[in-house]
């Protein structure tokens, strides 16, 4: 059982240097894919992306936007609940706009999901692209598009690097996990 005192049995899956490069080359995507003169609007979901979120923009050449909003598809466990909690969607006006969505995993894709939708329809947004430091395919319940993703993950519960446990470990500089006991 994951308990918040746990550290110690914690494994490093993906290390800091890892993760840093990995979102070096996601920006470089990016950046081929909007020219630096094209206004980008990113949008990051609270609070598991923020780091990804924050040394992601820091790569992006042209001018960025940057805009939060809080969903949440857990509860107090290690598996998602299967239903979106929007938080808080507040959002200046997308319509016409490029938005780039950043999360930090993506696994039932039904937060990804939703998310894309309500940008879409609700905002009209223009272009939306989709960026998650982590797909978590084997867990997918819906299709989605995933335009830029950094890692393929398998069925671990992960923390580290913005996500967490309870509150716990998102300061954590790599991504690890519980071993399953």
């Amino acid at each position: 059982m994951i308990t918040e005192k746990s550290s110690d049995k914690l494994i490093e899956l993906i290390s800091e240097e890892t993760i840093q490069q990995r979102i070096k080359e996601l920006a470089g995507r990016i950046n081929g894919c909007f020219s630096e003169k094209e206004e980008l609007v990113v949008v990051a979901v609270l609070a598991g992306s923020i780091l990804f979120a924050s040394d992601l923009v820091k790569r992006l050449h042209m001018p960025v936007q940057l805009e939060f909003v809080r969903l949440s598809s857990y509860g107090n466990d290690i598996k998602t609940c299967g239903k979106v909690k929007p938080v808080d969607l507040t959002l200046p006006s997308l319509e016409g706009k490029n938005v780039l969505i950043v999360e930090d995993i993506v696994d039932t894709g039904l937060t990804a999901k939703f998310i894309i939708d309500y940008l879409k329809l609700q905002h009209r947004a223009g272009t939306v692209k989709f960026a998650t430091l982590l797909n978590k395919t084997c867990a997918r319940k819906v299709e989605i598009p995933i335009d830029f993703s950094g890692f393929e993950v398998d069925d671990k519960f992960v923390v580290g690097y913005g996500m967490d446990f309870r509150g716990y470990y998102r300061n954590l500089p790599y991504i690890g996990y519980f071993p399953q006991d």
